[in-house]
């Protein structure tokens, strides 16, 4: 589905006061709530607070050309709101410019607390003991009132019963902002891939890795003239709106 979308490159002026252009790019993932008409087109788009006001405001540009399924009741097209996910990567130049690209994660339900990724669960103590690791396929309804429940937990490696209650208290604890049809929230179901793991690097280790990692993202690449390719994402299996076009 990315790769319908393609990536976003866009020009941002840096205002007087922003601080000196980093030496390498910076990649970062944000999410806005994009109310829809009737037709999927977006008529506002709330870009995370958290953001500088001239990042927000190229991310709302960009969202904004995009289009929806809308959705329907019966035959009827409908107007609504979803969130969108991002992926972004920032290129400061000497010049006071700034490359943005921004590239489509999903849509569905936003998160409660306003995070771009979910916090992880517990690792089970027992499981932790043993030295067991594990890789579940977990599928939550969201309620019209933003609470998850499990719907279904696969195996793809490792053995359930070490994890599974520890993955059900962490969906219980899961709040989300549903989508709206007609300013009513609806129902969702997202399939999350949840990897319990033992040993590897250490933290400081691992957060290199990371920053490396985001440095070559698609969104980085993009912003520097290069190919892409795509990571994973969570897969919203229902959602009333689905994306069309990057405009």
């Amino acid at each position: 589905m990315r790769k319908m979308w393609g990536i976003g490159l866009l020009m941002v002026a840096l205002s007087a006061a922003s601080a000196e252009p980093a030496p390498k790019p910076i990649h970062f993932r944000a999410h806005a709530r994009v109310a829809l008409d009737a037709q999927g087109v977006p008529q506002q788009v709330d870009v995370d607070q958290k953001l500088p006001a001239v990042i927000r405001d190229a991310i709302a540009q960009r969202v904004g050309q995009w289009r929806f399924e809308p959705a329907r009741v019966g035959e009827q097209p409908r107007a609504g709101a979803t969130t969108v996910f991002v992926d972004a990567c920032a290129v400061p130049s000497v010049d006071g410019d700034m490359r943005l690209a921004v590239d489509y994660g999903w849509n569905g339900p936003g998160y409660a607390d306003g995070r771009y990724l979910l916090p992880a669960p517990r690792y089970p103590v027992e499981a932790a003991r043993r030295n067991k690791g594990g890789a579940f396929r977990v599928v939550l309804q969201i309620g019209t009132d933003g609470r998850a429940t499990v719907e279904t937990i696969e195996a793809q490696e490792g053995q359930l019963p070490l994890f599974e209650q520890a993955l059900r208290t962490w969906v219980a604890s899961l709040r989300y902002v549903p989508e709206e049809i007609d300013g009513a929230p609806v129902a969702t179901r997202v399939a999350i891939p949840v990897d319990f793991s033992m040993g590897g690097p250490g933290l400081r280790e691992y957060r290199r890795q990371e920053r490396e990692a985001r440095q070559q993202s698609p969104e980085c690449r993009a912003a520097m003239g290069a190919e892409d390719a795509s990571p994973s994402q969570p897969v919203v299996l229902d959602s009333p709106f689905r994306p069309v076009t990057a405009g």
